[in-house]
């Protein structure tokens, strides 16, 4: 609610971060933190880049041969892996994930967003940056944006009212 995913694809169409990185890639985490799903998801999300798409049923594979597949997918260029709505907050599986991705090139960078500034810490070896609410003022202004014409809501006082307590 607070905009987290929204900036996370500002910065991924970026045309100079797509310059930067030649490897992008996107990956809605969510609740289920499974690693062999989600190192299944981060090879499809490389594979949609190439052309043509890599045919292969990956769940058929052990987790072994992932990490063999997602180690050569990820050693040969800098990417970002974008990690969308994180939730879990198992410390191990983490440790375990990024020890898979560290094999990558230099210069290659992993943005997660989550709602939990404890995933957060401990994912990254920078700062967190975290986002806060509009202000009151502000999230009226974008409501009246939204909810009437350029200037009508002056026609409207009694609807202001209700815009502000639905604004709180």
């Amino acid at each position: 609610g607070l905009g987290k995913t929204t900036l996370a694809k500002f910065v991924f169409n970026d045309s100079r971060i797509q310059e930067y990185f030649p490897l992008m890639m996107w990956v809605c985490v969510s609740d289920d933190f499974d690693i062999k799903q989600l190192i299944i998801k981060i090879i499809n999300s490389a594979d949609e880049q190439d052309a043509p798409p890599h045919q292969q049923n990956l769940n058929m594979l052990d987790l072994e041969q992932l990490q063999n597949q997602l180690k050569n997918k990820l050693s040969s260029q800098k990417f970002l892996l974008v990690l969308d709505d994180v939730w879990n907050e198992d410390r191990v599986k983490w440790v375990e994930l990024r020890n898979l991705i560290q094999v990558s090139a230099a210069g290659s960078k992993i943005l997660v967003t989550t709602r939990s500034h404890s995933i957060a810490s401990m994912m990254g070896s920078v700062p967190s940056h975290i986002l806060e609410g509009l202000s009151n003022e502000d999230s009226l202004s974008l409501f009246v944006k939204w909810a009437f014409k350029e200037g009508e809501e002056e026609n409207h006082p009694h609807l202001l009212i209700i815009a502000r307590e639905i604004v709180k």
